[in-house]
C-alpha cells in the first residue's frame, strides 16, 4: 500500500492520494529501487488527485494487474466489455497523449484516417454495446458467450525450481529427475467464444450462407430426386456445422505460463504482449489480443483467428463452401433457365 500522507482523517488513515502513490501502486519498481527519487518527492509539494483522476488511476492499476495475473495469455485490454464503453472518456484527457495498449486498446477512432488505424476499432465499440448487455465475458478481444468449469489432472515436478527451465532439462539428460505427481485443478473452459470481427460474421457470412441455402431449397430443390435432395441437405448441414465450429469455438487460446514447463527450455519463448511464455508455433494475435497455439491467420469472414483447435473445422468449411457455391449456382441457373423456357412456351 502507498505510504501514509501527512493529511489523515479521523480514522487514522490517509485522506488524500497523491500522484506518487498511484505510480507506486501501478509499478512498485518506481518506488522500491530508487531511494534518491523518493527522498526528493517527499520534499516536493505534490498536488492531491481529484476523484476523477483517482478513479482513472485505480482503473488503470486494475487493468495492468489483470493483464499480468489473468488465467489466459491475453494482452493489455479492458477487463470487461462495459469498461470498453467508458474507454473513450477515460483516455480523452490523457496528459501524455500516449496509450498503454499493445493491441486494439486505444480510444475509439483516435487514429482514424492514419496508417496506424486499428482495424478492430468499430468492432470493439460494437462489442462493448452488445456484449455488455448480454453479460458476455472477455478474454483479450474475444467475447466469451458460454463457459464451464472443468476439473483436469496436471503433472507437477517438485524438482523444477529454475525459472528458465534449464534445470529441468539437465535433470532429464542426467536421468536424476523425480517422478511427477498429479493433482486436480479447476479451470475454465470456453464452450462458445466469438472473435473481434463477429459483426461481419453475423451480418455478412451467416446471411449469405443461410440466405442462398434457403433460396436454393425453396426454388431449385423441389422436384429433384430424393437421393439428390438428401445429399444436398447433408452438404448444407455440414457447411453450417463447420462454420459454427470455426466461428464460435476456441481457436486455441493459450493459458498463461509464468514459468517454462518442465523440459521446454528450448521450445518456449517469452512474449511481452501477453506477459507469458509461449511454445513454438504459438503467436500473439494483435486483432484478438491473445496468444493462439499454432496460429495461422485471422479470418474476418469467420470473425475470429484460425489456430490449433478450429483449424479442422476451417478446412472443412473451405472445402464445403466451394462445393456448395458451385452446386447452388448450377441449381439456381438451371431453375431460371427452365422458368424462362416455360414462359416462352
Amino acid at each position: 500500500p502507498p505510504p501514509p500522507s501527512s493529511t489523515s482523517g479521523s480514522d487514522g488513515f490517509k485522506a488524500e492520494l497523491t500522484a506518487v502513490d498511484v505510480e507506486g501502486d501501478i509499478d512498485p519498481s518506481l518506488t522500491s529501487g530508487e531511494s534518491a527519487s523518493c527522498e526528493m518527492s517527499e520534499e516536493q509539494d505534490v498536488q492531491p488527485l481529484s476523484i476523477e483522476q483517482r478513479y482513472r488511476a485505480e482503473r488503470k492499476a486494475a487493468k495492468v494487474r489483470h493483464w499480468k495475473e489473468g488465467p489466459f495469455a491475453a494482452g493489455l485490454v479492458e477487463i470487461t466489455w462495459r469498461d470498453e464503453l467508458t474507454k473513450c472518456s477515460a483516455y480523452r484527457d490523457d496528459e501524455d497523449g500516449e496509450g498503454d495498449a499493445n493491441g486494439a486498446n486505444k480510444p475509439c477512432c483516435s487514429d482514424a484516417c492514419s496508417e496506424d488505424m486499428e482495424p478492430t476499432c468499430c468492432c470493439l465499440q460494437l462489442s462493448g454495446v452488445v456484449c455488455a448487455r448480454l453479460g458476455a465475458g472477455r478474454v483479450g478481444n474475444m467475447a466469451v458467450l458460454r463457459e464451464v468449469n472443468v476439473v483436469e489432472e496436471v503433472e507437477v515436478y517438485d524438482d523444477v525450481d529454475d525459472e528458465n527451465g534449464e534445470g529441468a532439462a539437465c535433470d532429464e539428460e542426467g536421468g536424476s529427475a523425480r517422478l511427477p505427481r498429479t493433482h486436480k485443478v479447476r479451470r475454465t473452459r470456453m464452450d462458445c467464444v466469438v472473435g473481434p470481427y463477429w459483426p461481419m460474421l453475423f451480418c455478412v457470412t451467416w446471411p449469405l450462407v443461410l440466405g442462398v441455402s434457403f433460396w436454393t431449397a425453396v426454388t431449385a430443390i423441389p422436384g429433384k430426386p430424393l437421393l439428390f435432395q438428401l445429399a444436398w441437405a447433408a452438404l448444407t448441414g455440414g457447411l453450417i456445422y463447420a462454420l459454427f465450429g470455426v466461428s464460435c469455438r476456441d481457436p486455441g487460446i493459450l493459458m498463461r505460463h509464468s514459468k517454462i514447463p518442465r523440459g521446454g527450455a528450448r521450445d518456449w519463448r517469452w512474449n511481452d504482449q501477453a506477459r507469458t511464455y509461449r511454445p513454438r508455433g504459438a503467436v500473439y494475435d494483435a486483432d484478438c489480443a491473445v496468444v493462439i497455439e499454432e496460429f495461422d491467420h485471422t479470418c474476418p469472414w469467420t470473425g475470429t483467428a484460425i489456430g490449433r483447435r478450429n483449424m479442422p473445422s476451417f478446412q472443412a468449411f473451405l472445402m464445403l463452401i466451394y462445393v456448395m457455391i458451385m452446386v447452388n449456382v448450377a441449381l439456381l441457373m438451371g431453375h431460371c433457365l427452365s422458368a424462362n423456357a416455360a414462359a416462352d412456351a
